[in-house]
């Protein structure tokens, strides 16, 4: 088997439950600021997974597959999926036309796409790869949205 490092970002750190894992297996709670809305929560996911990129991962682990809390999974997960860079097609949108995506359509905002641009729509609840890829797209994604949150 592969070894396994397990990282619970949380804002109530004592509410993770203990958990026995098997052999090659660790766990860590890394405490995180909490957030009321959600709005604010997925804009920082991005802040707080680059840096701890930065201060911890690159010398722990080589790859980081990155999972909301509520994802549920109804088939193995491989390491298949272990890539330079991984993204997940979003389900309510697979098979749809870009019509039908939900893209940011402001052009003054980072993350526009034009209308006749976008060929897939990917859930932000699950992706990975190589600590250095997912350290260069997650502070890509949160300086973009810093720079469309001084904009206004």
């Amino acid at each position: 088997g592969h070894r396994v490092h397990y990282y619970v970002f949380t804002d109530q750190p004592a509410a993770v439950p203990r958990v026995t894992l098997g052999t090659g297996r660790q766990l860590s709670v890394l405490e995180v600021g909490a957030y009321k809305r959600w709005q604010d929560v997925s804009m920082r996911r991005m802040e707080m997974i680059s840096d701890f990129c930065e201060r911890r991962f690159l010398s722990e682990v080589d790859y980081l597959v990155c999972v909301d809390v509520d994802m549920e999974f109804r088939d193995h997960v491989g390491v298949e999926i272990l890539t330079p860079l991984f993204g997940t097609l979003h389900p309510s949108f697979y098979g749809s036309s870009r019509e039908a995506f939900t893209y940011e359509r402001r052009p003054q905002s980072q993350a526009y796409i034009p209308k006749d641009e976008g060929d897939f729509y990917y859930l932000g609840a699950f992706f990975g790869g190589s600590v250095q890829e997912v350290q260069r797209l997650t502070r890509a994604c949160h300086q973009a949205m810093m720079v469309d949150q001084a904009n206004g």
